[in-house]
């Protein structure tokens, strides 16, 4: 039996946590940090198939936890989905390593298709 695929959603939002998990929909297991340093601890304990970053989150800052995983040798190939309400953070967040930018308020869909495409 194959495991079923992971994401990691490092929001500090309950709400908006909740409308990601929600929107990924089903055929996945989700785990949660609210804050930079539980994110980065998850990220590099738990393996994940995919990483949901938001940019203004407690503690370290979505860029800062995408920098450091960058550095870890388990973290340089997971692939990181940053959402943000910035979209001047667009290149900033391609430069420290991200796969994929999703502007915040996001399409449900079109964050299903982003994940869909990551773990292909």
């Amino acid at each position: 039996m194959t495991r079923a695929r992971t994401i990691l959603i490092c929001e500090d939002e309950p709400a908006l946590r909740e409308l990601i998990r929600v929107s990924v929909g089903g055929g996945f297991e989700f785990i949660e940090a609210s804050d930079g340093v539980e994110a980065l601890e998850l990220a590099k304990t738990q393996n994940p198939d995919v990483v949901v970053l938001d940019l203004m989150i407690p503690g370290l800052s979505g860029l800062d936890v995408l920098a450091q995983l960058r550095q870890e040798e388990s973290g340089r190939e997971v692939p990181v989905i940053v959402i943000s309400a910035w979209s001047d953070a667009r290149d900033e967040s391609f430069a420290a390593g991200a796969d994929r930018f999703v502007l915040k308020p996001f399409v449900p869909d079109d964050l299903r298709a982003v994940v869909e495409e990551l773990v292909a």
